[in-house]
């Protein structure tokens, strides 16, 4: 690290020595108490409090909670880290940029005119010039962030197709289906023997089918079911789609045009089996744009902590706030 990032001006040494606050002159009239510093850059107790009441207002919480203060904590050291990386890389907005983010403002809120913009300002209790400086640094920080992390992530083909090896049990299993169709008979279920007349029914139709006649006219002579109209149609099913029962006579092993019955409760359900097709996965070609999207995401979570993680063991960042910091020590150890 830069021996300039340790360096600290006399006014500035003076005011972390006398309990981390700066003052006037030798008054030691309190102006603004520091919450911590990050190289020569401080995080200021009005900041800060600005900072989590956007935070507690977001949250829609009447109390911020430790997490969140800690958090918020967070957010502006690594905000400082970042814009003391833009400075050694000397990137920073240009006005083009900035204009334009501010117009991309206007146009999101609908704001036509000079007087609604300035009136939805007032309202943010921002000024034009606090929102270009925002822009400005929200568009720094982007830059740093795009040529550090994003730049650097590997979404090839090769690298896609390991993560699709990996994660294809997870996100692109294709379940067993097949089309079915349905023959159903009712009972009462307190009376043995209906159920046993809808057995032999079901029995007797099956050798109709043996002697060659169709499933889906037996269907639409005798079928109780709500599918009767449409010869028992239910259309491709999907292994775990239907109640275990029904799925579990659908999907037999060795598979079957006619599997067995099902009884139920109060019904006994027969199935034209077709199509079977068995479980798989849909196919790279078919998944690679969703897939570079769910790597984009993971990888830039993980790259940008490291990232992070690294600026801020290079730099020098002192908590001044004794809650903050005891917080800050107890939080887990980055993996």
């Amino acid at each position: 690290m830069k021996s300039t990032r340790r360096s600290v001006t006399l006014a500035l040494a003076v005011a972390l020595v006398c309990g981390a606050s700066i003052g006037i002159g030798l008054s030691q009239e309190l102006v603004e108490r520091i919450i911590a510093r990050v190289n020569d850059g401080l995080v200021t107790q009005s900041d800060y409090d600005k900072r989590l009441a956007l935070a507690t207002k977001s949250a829609n919480v009447a109390v911020p909670s430790d997490e969140m203060r800690l958090a918020t904590l967070e957010d502006m050291i690594k905000e400082h880290l970042l814009e003391d990386r833009a400075k050694e890389m000397s990137v920073s907005a240009t006005d083009e940029e900035i204009q334009a983010a501010v117009d991309r403002v206007k146009e999101q809120y609908n704001l036509k005119s000079d007087a609604d913009f300035e009136a939805a300002l007032q309202g943010s209790g921002m000024t034009k010039d606090d929102l270009r400086r925002q822009m400005k640094q929200t568009i720094t920080l982007q830059k740093v962030i795009g040529r550090e992390v994003t730049s650097r992530l590997d979404l090839s083909d090769d690298a896609l197709r390991v993560e699709y090896e990996r994660r294809k049990e997870q996100f692109y299993a294709i379940p067993e289906s097949a089309h079915v169709a349905e023959l159903v008979l009712k009972f009462n279920p307190n009376d043995p023997e209906g159920r046993a007349q809808a057995a032999a029914k079901i029995e007797d139709l099956q050798n109709q089918v043996k002697g060659g006649k169709a499933f889906a006219d037996l269907v639409k002579e005798n079928s109780e079911g709500n599918t009767k109209s449409r010869g028992g149609d239910l259309g491709t099913v999907t292994k775990g789609e239907l109640v275990e029962a029904l799925d579990a006579g659908i999907f037999v092993n060795p598979p079957a045009e006619y599997p067995a019955p099902v009884l139920t409760p109060d019904s006994i359900h027969w199935f034209h089996v077709t199509d079977r097709k068995p479980a798989g996965f849909k196919p790279f070609a078919d998944v690679k744009e969703d897939l570079k999207r769910r790597i984009s995401d993971d990888l830039y979570e993980k790259r940008f902590g490291e990232y992070m993680d690294r600026l801020r063991r290079e730099a020098f960042v002192k908590i001044f706030d004794p809650t903050l910091a005891k917080l800050d020590e107890k939080k887990p150890a980055a993996s």
